[in-house]
Formats: C-alpha cells, structure tokens, sequence
C-alpha cells in the first residue's frame, strides 16, 4: 500500500512554493505531485520519499495535511495499458475516485496511482492482481528504496 500526503490549501499566489521550500529544506524528496483545485482552493496530493518524515514536517510548519492509502498500478505503456486496468476496476464493480499518473526513474511501463474508496480497497486489491498487464507496487518498489 502506497500513502499519499494531501494538503488543503488557499488558491493564492506563494502558498504551492511555501511549501515545497520547507519540503525542500528539510530533505524530503517529492516523487509524485498533483493539484486538484478550484477558484478558492486546491488539493495538493504528493507521494513522498519519507512520508512520515514529510508528514511531521508539514505538521510542524502548520500545514494541515491528511494522509491516505492509494494503489501504484504499473500498466505497459502503450495504447491500451491504461484501459485494461480501469476496465478491470469497472468490472468489479469498483469506482474509480481519483487516478493520476507517477513519472517513475526506471521503467519503460507507465504508473498510475489509483485511490478508490476504502470499503473495496482490499476487492481493487485482489481484482488487480489477476488483471493481465498490470502490476501493483508497494512502496519500497515503487519509490526505489
């Protein structure tokens, strides 16, 4: 299982680069950003290096942030790759809540992270792992430690 930082934060000029400096000064490597937002707002969702690291920095600097179980899906990276792992998914009847991509260091294959709702976290889990062309990663393989 794969743990994503989500940070709420105000739509305003600097906020983003507040935080990525003290992500940055404090050593933490971001493997994965994505911002979700609004006119208001935005949700910044990372993968980090050291998540808990991360986490009780974040924290420290007042910065509310969440941390929530994803799934790390390498699909071939080719036309279709994709598809079959969200066909898969709708099959068993599972939703997808979110998906975003995750540019990995080593691979000629795609990764895409995946969050579905906790309650069929376990069935995607188990759906997954018989799907053809697709592989799940824990996290010590998907961020190289």
């Amino acid at each position: 299982m794969i743990r994503q930082v989500s940070i709420f934060m105000e739509n305003h000029e600097g906020r983003l680069n507040k935080l990525l400096k003290i992500l940055a000064e404090n050593d933490i490597n971001i493997r994965s950003l994505n911002i979700a937002e609004t006119m208001d707002y935005g949700i910044v969702r990372l993968i980090l290096q050291e998540t808990e690291k991360g986490i009780e920095v974040l924290k420290k600097n007042n910065i509310r942030c969440t941390s929530t179980s994803v799934l790390a899906a390498e699909v071939p990276d080719e036309p279709g790759g994709l598809s079959n792992l969200v066909d898969a998914l709708t099959q068993a009847k599972i939703n997808i809540v979110y998906a975003y991509s995750f540019l990995p260091k080593k691979t000629d294959n795609a990764i895409i992270i995946v969050r579905v709702d906790d309650e069929v976290q376990q069935k995607a889990i188990e759906t997954l792992e018989k799907t053809q062309g697709v592989k799940l990663l824990d996290a010590e393989t998907l961020l190289m430690k």
